[in-house]
């Protein structure tokens, strides 16, 4: 077996293994080629006889903070240490990229991979819910007693870039911000949430006032994306409603918020008619 860099005559028998790799298919058929070709990351395979059996890519998503993902084993080579193996060198170029800590998201059922990381010395840090729900549809809801919720008390205002220093304070020191260990979201990623990160929301109209609440969001076209939510137990429910009218008034189609597994922000999150899967990160001190 050999290990090393991905190249454009692997893509097809990469795709061919990974088409159905969960029940509702895969991304990595639809962006393995812009992995390839992507000069701010490195993608490895696994080798034999020439076919890949095994793929994964690392970047940095800051100067010193790296992330993993999309490891993937052929059906016929799992459980031989492959994911092991692969995962040597991705640590190692994220090491000499100049990361001090490398994160990778997994899905909590996900045992294999759980396994896997292990074994290379991740420790899980945060536990996250992935919380989302259909939008334009006020769907009755058990968790808020059947009630249709109506529009939210609060509303998302656009906050100044004036605001930035006041919001990353309130990240690092809240009940949310310490449970995610000071992390945003980018899409599935994730990293230390900086000034500058606040700063570039603002000039962007993504940082949001919402009553006594702070949010960063994105759109992904269809699906409007909440990277940050900071708030607080009595406000919950009316803030996360507040970004769901957002997100609907934008013609969004589906609604995501990232959270930490804490049950008042969790339930606050089923009670506007979210669905929520937990994950966690883990994390590799370089």
């Amino acid at each position: 077996m050999e290990i090393r860099r991905a190249r454009h005559e692997d893509i097809p028998g990469i795709i061919a293994y990974t088409r159905d790799t969960f029940e509702w298919g895969d991304y990595v058929p639809d962006v393995i080629e812009e992995w390839v070709e992507d000069p701010d990351g490195v993608t490895m395979v696994a080798a034999l006889d020439g076919e890949p059996i095994a793929v994964a890519r690392a970047l940095l998503l800051t100067p010193n903070e790296g992330w993993g993902h999309g490891i993937r084993v052929h059906p016929d080579h799992r459980g031989g240490g492959v994911a092991a193996e692969i995962g040597i060198p991705l640590l190692a170029w994220i090491r000499d990229a100049g990361a001090q800590v490398v994160r990778l998201l997994i899905e909590d059922d996900n045992e294999p991979s759980i396994r896997h990381v292990q074994k290379l010395g991740f420790r899980r840090t945060v536990r996250l819910m992935h919380a989302s729900r259909t939008v334009g549809e006020a769907t009755a809801n058990p968790e808020g007693n059947g009630v249709r919720r109506g529009p939210s008390a609060l509303r998302a205002k656009p906050a100044k870039v004036q605001d930035a220093p006041l919001v990353l304070a309130s990240w690092s020191s809240s009940e949310i911000g310490r449970a995610v260990r000071g992390l945003i979201g980018e899409g599935w990623r994730f990293h230390t949430l900086r000034v500058d990160d606040v700063r570039d929301a603002a000039g962007s109209g993504s940082l949001w006032e919402v009553g006594n609440s702070w949010a960063i969001t994105t759109t992904i076209e269809p699906t409007f994306h909440v990277a940050m939510l900071d708030t607080r137990p009595d406000e919950a429910y009316e803030a996360i409603g507040a970004l769901v009218d957002l997100a609907n008034n934008r013609g969004a189609e589906r609604f995501v918020v990232w959270l930490p597994a804490i049950d008042w922000i969790v339930q606050a999150a089923r009670r506007t008619g979210c669905d929520v899967s937990p994950l966690s990160i883990w994390e590799y001190p370089l």
